[in-house]
């Protein structure tokens, strides 16, 4: 296999806590990235990572030198409503990119482990997320769940290591796609 080159990019918000032992969606994100860089790594991907103590623009910069064929941002969602909010979600710039590929190849791994996959909220384009709008290489941003859910929250930190399996079978099938076209 060609090497590939993946740009890890967890969530730097420590300042967003979520329920109960979650911790700040930071700690947690780092967490799982900490699972899927040594998961990637033990599979021959090279891995690079952002530091959770610089800015956003800081990482995009990062990877934009690197230039890894993909850039993933692993982050945990909040509704700011209650608990109601619940489920998986995950952003590309745009249908029929590569970036849809990816994100569709992950999403359909973090779905299959959910425990309430009717609640997902499936792949959603944007046009304004600094970090999948900036990045040169196909980027996505996934949000796992919903941290100021109890039942996602939980959910999250009872399954760290699935997630991050599901994360890297899912970047894996995405490379696999683009070797049988």
């Amino acid at each position: 296999m060609e090497e590939k080159v993946i740009f890890l990019s967890p969530s730097t918000q420590e300042f967003n806590l979520g329920y109960g032992d979650f911790g700040s969606e930071e700690y947690r994100m780092n967490r799982i990235g900490d699972i899927v860089e040594r998961l990637l790594k033990n599979q021959g991907y090279t891995v690079y990572r952002n530091n959770p103590n610089e800015k956003l623009s800081e990482a995009v910069r990062k990877s934009n030198e690197i230039g890894p064929d993909i850039h993933v941002a692993l982050h945990s969602n909040a509704s700011g409503q209650g608990y109601n909010a619940q489920g998986p979600e995950i952003f590309a710039n745009r249908p029929n990119t590569p970036g849809d590929k990816l994100a569709n190849a992950i999403y359909d791994e973090i779905i299959s482990i959910y425990p309430n996959p009717d609640k997902g909220r499936g792949v959603l384009f944007t046009s304004s997320l600094y970090e999948i709008i900036r990045t040169n290489a196909p980027a996505v941003l996934l949000e796992v769940a919903f941290h100021d859910n109890p039942e996602d929250a939980t959910w999250i930190i009872n399954n760290e290591e699935q997630i991050a399996e599901a994360i890297v079978t899912g970047i894996n099938n995405y490379f696999s796609s683009l070797a049988n076209t």
